[in-house]
């Protein structure tokens, strides 16, 4: 062991008069613990409720879309085929999308109308979980684990009765149960959809009105979607929104979320004009931004704490230097260097960082671990679901936030430890050791 080393940890240690130094240094290392800890549990939480919106988000889109600046796109069967068969996509659906008015009982809503494929919506986006949620039902969510597996094939029953007839003789039509609240009505009630892009009759332009039936609930868990969502099949939105067999475009998934942008840029390569596409990062692009700005403006100020901390170093060598100003003085007569004085107190400062900066890592990571598969420590804070889009804490663990945190806590206590060490490398023996 070098005498750096070994004369850096003796330091440390606690003596009869050095036991308010040694508390200062256990405070500088309950400091750097804190600091560590906060951090990263919070930008793991804040990465998980990133990662949570997401899914959500691509539960109720799809990955890309490809539309034509001509407007409604004919022969969509042969641009379908094309956008298929492209490396990365695992699935396609075309979809017609308007907007209307719902008009129930007790209430009139705007929304937001998609003719969807019953055959193939459910390869796109989530639907058919969201049907299964619908359903199957919030309370029954709660007391039992229910696969997913389990939901689609509930949804799967339900989005097939789009093509199906219906009891009252009317289309079906799929809402969500918010916008089912808000219209007062339930599975098997009849509602109207208006649409002001109606005939225009000797008195004008008339509102166009149809008459549809509520086959299915669906529950996304996003209020911004269940209350705004109304599915119809393709058929029956080209027929109410008259695109004479027309669509809106062709929805597509891939297999890497992250990958939507170049597959995308590939697809409107190879179609050309006047095909263009659009992916889930552009379309949500400052939403996410947004989250990204929150979840950096948070580290920052949590890394704070780490800086207060490094005070505590400082404060806590430039006492230990002046203690040791005798010792410092007797090591420099016995041939001892400025450069090793200075590593002397490094020693000190780097130990004290270390320690704060394992612990706070590890329990960190333990605080993480237990949200993520603890359901009685998940459920500890409730998230009101008709309020937030979660109803528990998301945590998403990533390693290299973990390693960034500790390289940068090391990195700020090394710094904190050069003023003292280079203090007392300064320190002249001869006026030290005068008066002994």
């Amino acid at each position: 062991m070098k005498y750096e080393f070994f004369i850096g940890l003796r330091y440390l240690r606690s003596k009869r008069r050095q036991t308010f130094i040694s508390i200062i240094g256990l405070i500088s290392i309950l400091g750097v613990f804190m600091g560590v800890m906060a951090l990263n549990v919070v930008l793991a939480v804040m990465r998980g409720f990133e990662e949570e919106l997401k899914d959500k988000i691509l539960g109720v889109n799809s990955h890309l879309v490809v539309l034509s600046y001509d407007g409604p796109i004919k022969d969509y069967d042969k641009i379908r085929d094309e956008v298929a068969s492209f490396p990365g996509v695992v699935g396609t659906s075309p979809f017609i999308y308007g907007q209307g008015m719902l008009v129930g009982e007790t209430n009139v809503i705007g929304a937001v109308i998609r003719g969807i494929d019953p055959q193939n919506a459910g390869s796109v986006t989530n639907i058919e979980e969201a049907l299964g949620r619908g359903t199957i039902g919030r309370g029954k969510e709660k007391k039992e684990e229910i696969k997913g597996e389990e939901l689609k094939k509930v949804g799967h029953e339900l989005i097939a009765k789009l093509n199906e007839s219906t009891r009252s003789g009317k289309p079906p039509l799929i809402i969500g149960r918010e916008l089912a609240a808000n219209l007062g009505v339930s599975v098997g009630d009849l509602v109207n959809l208006v649409s002001p892009f109606g005939k225009v009759g000797p008195f004008g332009p008339q509102a166009k009105i149809k008459r549809f039936e509520v086959v299915g609930l669906f529950d996304y868990g996003m209020i911004e979607y269940d209350s705004s969502i109304a599915y119809v099949s393709l058929k029956d939105a080209m027929d109410f929104f008259d695109m004479n067999g027309k669509i809106t475009g062709i929805e597509a998934k891939v297999r890497d979320v992250y990958r939507a942008k170049q597959i995308g840029d590939e697809i409107t390569d190879k179609l050309g004009f006047p095909f263009y596409t659009r992916n889930w990062e552009e379309v949500n692009k400052s939403l996410f931004r947004a989250l990204r700005l929150e979840r950096i403006a948070i580290a920052i100020f949590l890394a704070l704490i780490i800086l207060v901390a490094a005070l505590d170093i400082v404060s806590t060598l430039t006492m230990v230097v002046m203690e040791k100003g005798r010792d410092i003085a007797i090591l420099r007569a016995m041939g001892a260097t400025k450069r090793g004085i200075m590593r002397i107190f490094i020693t000190d400062g780097m130990v004290i960082g270390l320690v704060g900066t394992l612990l706070g890592t590890f329990a960190g990571y333990g605080i993480c671990y237990l949200v993520k598969t603890s359901d009685a420590v998940r459920h500890l804070i409730p998230f009101d679901p008709e309020v937030y889009f979660v109803s528990e804490f998301p945590v998403k663990i990533e390693p290299l936030y973990f390693i960034g945190v500790a390289v940068f806590s090391l990195l700020v206590c090394f710094l904190a430890t050069l003023y003292p060490s280079y203090q007392a490398s300064r320190k002249d023996p001869v006026e030290a050791l005068r008066y002994e």
